[in-house]
């Protein structure tokens, strides 16, 4: 009888196929190893693809971004309120395995002193610092069409600190990282910025997993 049903199942998933893979499947790598990944490919010359302007990128997987001062609990999240559009702020929340929430970086094969991107997975859209803040920190980040590398507020230098990565940006006359904002802190719905940094020390706000 066992052998009979194997046989009905086996010829049902030849038939109607098997099962679709969610798109929003949770990410099974962690920050860290997506950009020992990119790292990798760049290195090997694979995973690349060419962009109109001639430009290649290398993406890696999508993972979800944690800031170690607020730990497993909250993640990076484009809210969902914004629908993924330009502008739409982007900030912490309550970690719910959203497609939101879910990162890829990507990698320009150039010699830009700033060649990381952070693009949202549900948008296609790049983590962006709005230009109207005209290089100055505490403003908030928000998700913009991918510049490729043209927008200064969307490209970033990683650091990695074994476990974790702090990330510096070039929009500020002062040293500036991607930061958690202690002092703005509400839990969901509170905001990340750019904040003065000490990249041979980064604070808990500043250290990214």
């Amino acid at each position: 009888m066992r052998s009979f049903l194997s046989i009905v199942i086996a010829v049902l998933i030849v038939w109607f196929g098997a099962a679709p893979v969610s798109a929003a499947e949770p990410p099974t790598v962690s920050a860290v190893e997506a950009y020992e990944q990119v790292k990798k490919n760049v290195a090997n010359g694979v995973g690349g693809r060419r962009l109109a302007s001639g430009v290649t990128v290398y993406d890696s997987d999508p993972f979800f971004f944690h800031v170690r001062a607020y730990g497993d609990s909250y993640c990076l999240d484009n809210f969902a309120s914004g629908n993924g559009a330009n502008n739409s702020p982007v900030g912490f929340w309550i970690c719910n395995r959203g497609i939101t929430e879910q990162w890829r970086w990507r990698y320009y094969s150039s010699t830009a002193y700033y060649g990381w991107e952070l693009v949202n997975q549900a948008s296609g859209r790049c983590l962006d610092y709005p230009e109207s803040a005209d290089g100055q920190l505490g403003w908030q980040f928000n998700v913009y069409d991918c510049k490729e590398g043209a927008a200064g507020g969307q490209t970033f230098r990683l650091y990695s600190n074994g476990s974790s990565l702090a990330l510096a940006s070039p929009v500020s006359q002062w040293y500036a990282c991607l930061d958690g904002y202690s002092s703005r802190w509400q839990g969901s719905g509170s905001p990340v910025g750019l904040w003065r940094c000490d990249l041979n020390n980064p604070n808990d706000y500043q250290r990214w997993y």
